[in-house]
């Protein structure tokens, strides 16, 4: 501790918020490459391991804005604390599964400890750091952020086909006990504010979007006018509505709805979230490139590594580009190369060249901070200063939603356009006419009925059949990027045409008063 010193202490504080840093942001890209040996390990379904997803990222983004307002009540630094604890408890629960319903349970519990770690990494950063030099602060945080972004789909190959996939979980205890011995060390202790909380309209938002991602996760396996389905899809209904009646009348609201009547306010949500909706396509590809074009873990890793390397270095191009000239000329490159990316993924996703598709893969990494580093520095000029905190945290709440709708949403699409190319072409041939589909469903995810099925055919329609499989999941690869390419077109002209509108609106300098 001898070289820790006054004027260093600072530093040395930001080195203790990497450990959480490297928790939550290599588990978002360490497990997608594991999913498939999981799936095959514990036989999980295909929505089942959607939900070892899911449920972590739906958790944090119910609760991430509540856990900011909890650490303000109760101290950053303990709540800090108390999430790196809830976080490296889970993980180690999720190494230990026994069954795919056990890692989804601890994978939930996840996403309660990121959400209270991740609100307050950011406030105990201003109180380490002077306000001339967070901007410095913030940025080489930022880089090493995107450092384990980039190294997670690598970890994760390399531990799934060498070690053993639970160790992407057991490797966050030894991080975890790092991060708290350097948080109760060097962190400061910070003193407890009285953030005002509205409790009615955070239980209206958590049943409106955790219902709204049930339905959609589960509706393909309930059937999309089941009783079930039709059941939450109303109680959904009922309390967004409730959740925006709320929110209008609180003098604290949950979700400060006031914002989004800035047009630029609303352009940077609407380009984060699409962003962030976007970027679960890796999890799809994981899974697609392993199973379909039979890529090895270790591979899979290799690519994504590659192909995610350009965040490191394009995030402070980015910045430079929105400060030069302003935030729309990195926007209108970062969507025309995501445009790009996508359809040319869609069209060449069997080119046997794999140069052609890195052009598609590395187009993604490259357009992605181009659109995320100019929003957020946008967000920051478009609202008032007292309005910042409230602003970041709703734009913080709207990119982890985007994160679980991304993901629900990409597989029932998916999963809807390779039954029906699959069912399409098991009737078009008279070989095949005669088929049990039913009996077949479960054949991509490996279901022990749907082999059972296939083995009881004839070696020749059992290959038929598998060839139908191939080419429906890469007609499913096709459909959803084409399909995404056209979507971020149309996200494209709407955030522009927001750029260009002005406010005809005032927000209040001051907040109300009192507890509602």
């Amino acid at each position: 501790m001898s070289l820790i010193t006054e004027k260093n202490r600072k530093w040395w504080g930001l080195g203790a918020l990497m450990p959480s840093l490297a928790m939550v942001f290599t588990d978002q890209t360490v497990l997608p490459v594991a999913l498939p040996t999981i799936q095959k390990y514990l036989e999980a379904t295909d929505v089942q391991l959607q939900w070892c997803i899911n449920s972590y990222l739906l958790v944090t983004a119910v609760l991430v804005l509540a856990g900011g307002k909890l650490g303000d009540r109760i101290g950053y630094r303990r709540a800090y604390t108390l999430g790196m604890v809830i976080f490296a408890l889970a993980s180690a629960l999720c190494g230990l599964a026994p069954d795919v319903i056990w890692l989804i349970a601890a994978r939930a519990l996840q996403g309660v400890g990121a959400a209270l770690m991740v609100p307050a990494t950011t406030p105990l950063l201003m109180t380490l750091f002077s306000p001339h030099e967070r901007g410095k602060a913030t940025g080489f945080s930022v880089s090493i952020s995107s450092l384990f972004l980039i190294f997670g789909p690598l970890i994760g190959g390399y531990f799934t086909q060498e070690l053993s996939w639970r160790w992407i979980f057991w490797i966050n205890l030894p991080i975890a006990i790092l991060g708290l011995v350097l948080a109760l060390l060097l962190l400061p202790r910070s003193s407890k504010g009285e953030q005002k909380f509205d409790p009615l309209g955070f239980i209206f938002f958590v049943i409106s979007c955790s219902l709204l991602v049930i339905v959609i996760m589960q509706g393909t396996e309930w059937g999309w006018t089941s009783f079930k389905t039709a059941t939450l899809s109303v109680l959904c209904l009922v309390a967004a509505f409730f959740l925006f009646w709320r929110e209008k009348k609180a003098a604290h609201p949950f979700l400060d709805l006031k914002l989004f009547r800035l047009p630029i306010y609303k352009a940077v949500n609407i380009s984060i979230f699409v962003t962030q909706f976007i970027l679960m396509i890796t999890v799809y590809r994981a899974i697609f490139f392993q199973d379909v074009m039979d890529w090895s873990p270790l591979k899979t890793g290799w690519i994504f590594f590659i192909s995610s390397s350009p965040v490191f270095y394009i995030s402070p191009v980015g910045g430079w580009l929105s400060d030069r000239f302003g935030p729309k000329l990195p926007l209108a490159v970062g969507f025309t190369l995501l445009i790009f990316s996508f359809l040319w993924l869609a069209f060449f996703v069997q080119s046997p060249f794999k140069i052609v598709l890195f052009l598609g893969f590395i187009a993604f990494g490259t357009g992605v901070p181009l659109i995320l580093t100019p929003s957020y520095a946008s967000a920051m000029n478009a609202v008032p200063p007292n309005k910042i905190g409230v602003a970041f945290g709703t734009v913080a709440t709207m990119r982890t939603l985007a994160s679980t709708l991304g993901v629900a949403i990409i597989a029932a699409v998916t999963g809807s356009v390779q039954y029906s190319s699959f069912s399409s072409l098991i009737q078009r041939n008279e070989e095949t006419r005669s088929l049990n589909l039913s009996a077949l469903e479960g054949l991509a995810s490996g279901a022990q009925s749907a082999k059972e099925y296939l083995q009881s055919l004839s070696m020749d329609t059992s290959r038929l059949v598998l060839q139908y499989l191939k080419e429906s999941e890469i007609a499913g690869f096709f459909y959803t990027h084409l399909g995404i390419g056209l979507a971020l077109i149309v996200a494209f002209s709407c955030v522009f045409v927001l750029y260009h509108r002005k406010s005809a609106h005032h927000l209040p300098e001051m907040p109300g008063e009192g507890w509602d």
